[in-house]
């Protein structure tokens, strides 16, 4: 399970264009879809997808999804 500073750090990682492509899949958005919206073929989509599940070490969108869904509703801690 990646944690909150593993996942941003990992995200630098990733290409102006891998982040686009990873912000429409966490809209649901099929590749087809992904490809005609940025203007670019569904294989470079599915190219960007492998890269982004590679850097932040995941397996598939459905990963990519839960990862950011505990990311952005992980309980907020407060320091006493």
């Amino acid at each position: 399970m990646l944690t909150t500073e593993v996942l941003d750090e990992k995200l630098t990682q990733l290409s102006k264009r891998e982040l686009q492509v990873a912000h429409k899949i966490m809209e649901g958005l099929p590749n087809k879809t992904i490809a005609n919206q940025l203007f670019i073929s569904e294989r470079t989509v599915k190219f960007h997808c492998a890269n982004i599940y590679r850097k932040l070490e995941i397996r598939n969108r459905a990963a990519l999804m839960a990862s950011y869904f505990r990311l952005l509703y992980q309980p907020i801690s407060h320091s006493a």
